[in-house]
């Protein structure tokens, strides 16, 4: 949830320095259809989603936060207010690394082989988990539980460069089934 956290502030400081002052709303007009769903997640209406906790990942409360911080300031009345980014903010936004770009990997054919993705990942090493992760869901992987993995598809040569490329290798195994069931 942080790193969630993280790139909606990163999201918005970006934004906010390209753009220069801009009113909420102008990000997420509330009559246009589509954007109902995106003002219930960042808290602007009374409609809530219940899977994401409101408060800590509300708009107004990540605004509040770079506001206290002293990365952006605020003027105008509660409608129409301006937000804008300050000196720190550009700072602060130029020593910060931008979210890593996710990889786009082309999927070989599924070729009617079981493939198992068995992984421990240490404690100190979770990002590394989580982008395994995420990289198996994307490859069309299911899991089986949080470090197993099963999917019909060679993974993709890129994946595994990058698997390498992390030094992860050692704690991934990969099985293909030739025969599926119960005991």
């Amino acid at each position: 949830m942080k790193k969630v956290l993280k790139s909606i502030t990163r999201a918005l400081l970006d934004q906010l320095a390209e753009a220069g002052p801009l009113m909420i709303d102008a990000f997420f007009p509330k009559y246009y259809p589509g954007t109902g769903l995106i003002r219930g997640l960042f808290g602007l209406d009374h409609v809530r989603y219940s899977s994401v906790p409101e408060a800590k990942h509300s708009l107004s409360s990540i605004l509040n936060r770079l506001k206290r911080e002293g990365l952006v300031v605020c003027a105008g009345p509660k409608k129409k207010a301006r937000w804008r980014i300050t000196k720190k903010g550009l700072h602060k936004l130029k020593d910060t690394k931008p979210a890593e770009p996710r990889m786009t990997h082309i999927l070989p054919p599924a070729d009617g082989l079981t493939r198992l993705v068995t992984f421990d990942i240490p404690e100190d090493e979770k990002e590394k988990r989580s982008w395994l992760r995420k990289e198996l869901l994307a490859c069309g992987f299911e899991p089986l539980q949080k470090s197993v993995y099963i999917g019909k598809r060679p993974l993709p040569e890129t994946l595994i460069k990058s698997i390498d490329a992390r030094r992860m290798s050692k704690y991934i195994h990969i099985v293909s089934l030739s025969a599926t069931g119960t005991i």
